[in-house]
C-alpha cells in the first residue's frame, strides 16, 4: 500500500498527466473505482466545483445510467469551475439528470430533499483543500453531519479534513466510510481522523503504477518486512555476522551507551565493541558482558577502526569538545558504514556538508527535534517530502522516528507499520541505534538495515504492550530474540 501527503499526490496526478492520460479519463477511471463500493437505489451526490466535484458527477452519471435514483447538488454553475468538473457537469444536463444548485435561500429547502436518499455522497472538496470551507460551503457540511440516517461516504477524503495531517478544520464531514484513491492519505494514519473517515477503502485506478515515479511512500507491515530478515546459517560463527563498534556513553549518560551496546548484541551482532570510557566499560561488564569494550582514545585515528564492519556513534556521547572532536574524527577519518544517533546528530547539524562528502553508507536517526537542527523546517511544511528531499541532498538514510517511523534515502520511501505508545520512554533511540547497526554490520545494505531495525524494534515492543501498559528498553531489548523467532518461523520461505 502506498501513501501520499498533499503534495505527493498532486506529484502522482502530475506524472499520470506526463503518461498521456487527460483530466477527464482519470476522472472517468476514479468514478468506477467509486462504483464498486457503492450499494443502494437512491443516492445525492454533493459536488464541489474542482476535480474531486468532478469525481462525484462522473460517479453520478453512472448511477443513473444503471436506473438509479440520483439527484446531484452543485455549488457552482459558472466559470468557477474545473474544466473536468464543467465537462462532467454538461453531460449531466445533456442527460436530464436532476442538479440543484445550492443557495442560502433555497438551503434548507434541498437539504429537506436529502433526508429520502439511502446515501450522500461527499465530492465536495478533496486532499488540496488549504482552509476551512466558508459560507454555504459551511452550512451545506453542517446540515449534512445533522442527517443521521443515511450513510454519507467520501470521495478521496472527507471535505474538511487535512490529508497530511488528519486533523479537521472548523468544519468537516464526518463520514462513515471514505474511498480513497491511488494511496492512502498520510493523515488517514492519525488514529483520530477516524472519527471522520469512518472506514477507509484503498482504491487504485486502472492506470500506469506511477507511484514511486511520484514519490510516494510505501506501507512496510509484517507481510513485506518478515521475508527481509535472513535465517542463522548453519556454519556461522561470531564472524559471520559482523564486528560492530560503539562510539557512546559518557560519564554522564551511562544508559545510553549500555541500551544500544545490549540492543546490537541481542539483535544478531557477531562482535560487538564499545568504545568509551572508563565509567561507561566498567558499567557494561556487568549489563552486557556479551559486549566487548576498548578505552575511548583522545584522538581518534583511521588504524583504531580497520577491524570494524559497521560504525555508531552518538549515544549518550555528550556535546562536550571531545565529543564535538570525535564525530569530525569519524567522519574524516573512518570509512565504514555509519549510524549516527542522539548528540551525534546535533554536533552534526552544524557541519551537514561533511555529509554530501561521505563515499559510504551513512544512516540518521533523528526523532522530530533533532531533525529541526539538522533540517530547519516549518510546522506547516510537508514532512514526508522534507525527509525525502533531506536524505536525497545529503546522500543518507534517514529515519525520521515517530509513529510509522519515516525511512528514506530519498529515492525509496516507507512508513514503518510497528510501535506502540507504551514505547514513549527514554532509552529507546538508543536501542533502536543499536539494532539498526546490528543489522548494518551483519551485511544488509543500509536502507533494508534502518528498515529492519524499525520494524524489529516496534514489532517486539508491539508484542510486550499486549501484556504490559509501559514497555521499558531493558525488557523489549531480552524479547528481541523472540520475537526475531516469530519472524522466522512466520516466513513461508524459511519454513517450507
Amino acid at each position: 500500500m502506498y501513501i501520499g501527503s498533499h503534495t505527493l499526490m498532486k506529484r502522482y496526478d502530475e506524472c499520470l498527466l506526463k503518461h498521456g492520460y487527460t483530466i477527464e479519463q482519470l476522472v472517468d477511471k476514479a468514478s468506477d473505482c467509486l462504483l464498486k463500493h457503492i450499494h443502494g437505489e437512491s443516492f445525492n451526490i454533493v459536488c464541489g466545483p474542482g476535480n474531486n466535484g468532478a469525481d462525484g458527477l462522473s460517479l453520478a452519471i453512472k448511477l443513473y445510467q444503471q436506473k438509479k435514483n440520483v439527484q446531484v447538488f452543485i455549488f457552482e454553475n459558472t466559470n468557477h469551475l474545473s474544466k473536468a468538473n464543467a465537462y462532467y457537469l454538461q453531460k449531466c444536463y445533456d442527460l436530464s439528470l436532476p442538479v440543484y444548485l445550492f443557495q442560502q435561500d433555497n438551503l434548507e429547502e434541498l437539504i429537506g430533499y436529502m433526508t429520502a436518499c439511502d446515501t450522500i455522497v461527499d465530492a465536495i472538496f478533496g486532499f488540496g483543500l488549504n482552509s476551512s470551507p466558508r459560507g454555504i460551503y459551511q452550512s451545506v457540511i453542517e446540515s449534512i453531519n445533522q442527517l443521521y440516517d443515511q450513510e454519507v461516504i467520501a470521495v478521496d477524503i472527507p471535505t474538511g479534513l487535512q490529508c497530511d495531517s488528519g486533523k479537521p478544520y472548523q468544519s468537516v464531514i464526518y463520514a462513515t466510510s471514505t474511498i480513497t484513491l491511488s494511496a492512502m492519505k498520510n493523515g488517514f494514519l492519525n488514529p483520530d481522523s477516524y472519527f471522520f473517515t469512518g472506514k477507509v477503502i484503498v482504491e487504485k485506478l486502472d492506470v500506469d503504477d506511477v507511484s514511486e515515479e511520484a514519490g510516494l511512500y510505501q506501507m512496510a507491515d509484517d507481510k513485506m518486512m518478515f521475508p527481509l530478515l535472513k535465517e542463522r546459517i548453519f556454519d556461522g560463527y561470531k564472524g559471520t555476522y559482523g564486528h560492530t563498534c560503539l562510539i557512546t556513553g559518557c560519564m554522564e549518560y551511562k544508559g545510553a551507551a549500555l541500551l544500544s551496546a545490549k540492543g546490537c548484541v541481542y539483535s544478531g551482532s557477531g562482535i560487538t565493541t564499545v568504545m568509551s570510557d572508563q565509567e561507561v566499560i566498567h558499567a557494561l561488564t556487568q549489563f552486557c558482558p556479551e559486549a566487548t569494550a576498548v578505552l575511548r582514545p583522545p584522538i581518534l585515528q583511521k588504524e583504531d577502526f580497520l577491524r570494524y564492519d559497521a560504525i555508531l556513534i552518538g549515544c549518550g556521547l555528550g556535546q562536550s569538545l571531545d565529543s564535538y572532536r570525535y564525530v569530525i574524527d569519524v567522519l574524516e577519518k573512518t570509512k565504514q558504514p555509519l549510524v549516527i544517533d542522539g548528540d551525534a546528530l546535533t554536533i552534526l547539524s552544524a557541519h551537514t556538508d561533511l555529509l554530501k562528502q561521505q563515499n559510504r553508507d551513512i544512516i540518521l536517526t533523528p526523532h522530530l527535534g533533532e531533525f529541526q537542527r539538522l533540517c530547519p523546517f516549518d510546522s506547516q511544511d510537508d514532512m514526508l517530502l522534507v525527509a525525502q528531499d533531506f536524505a536525497k541532498e545529503h546522500h543518507v538514510v534517514l529515519v525520521l522516528k515517530g509513529p510509522y517511523t519515516i525511512v528514506t534515502n530519498g529515492q525509496e520511501s516507507y512508513r514503518i507499520r510497528a510501535g506502540n505508545k507504551a514505547m514513549a520512554t527514554g532509552g529507546m533511540g538508543d536501542v533502536l541505534a543499536g539494532i539498526i547497526t546490528s543489522f548494518v554490520g551483519q551485511g544488509y545494505p543500509a536502507l533494508q538495515a534502518a528498515m529492519l531495525g524499525v520494524f524489529i524494534h516496534g514489532y517486539t515492543g508491539d508484542l510486550l504492550a499486549k501484556e504490559d501498559y509501559t514497555v521499558i528498553p531493558s525488557k523489549l531489548i531480552e524479547f528481541i530474540p523472540k520475537a526475531m523467532n516469530n519472524m522466522i518461523k512466520s516466513n513461508p520461505e524459511v519454513t517450507s
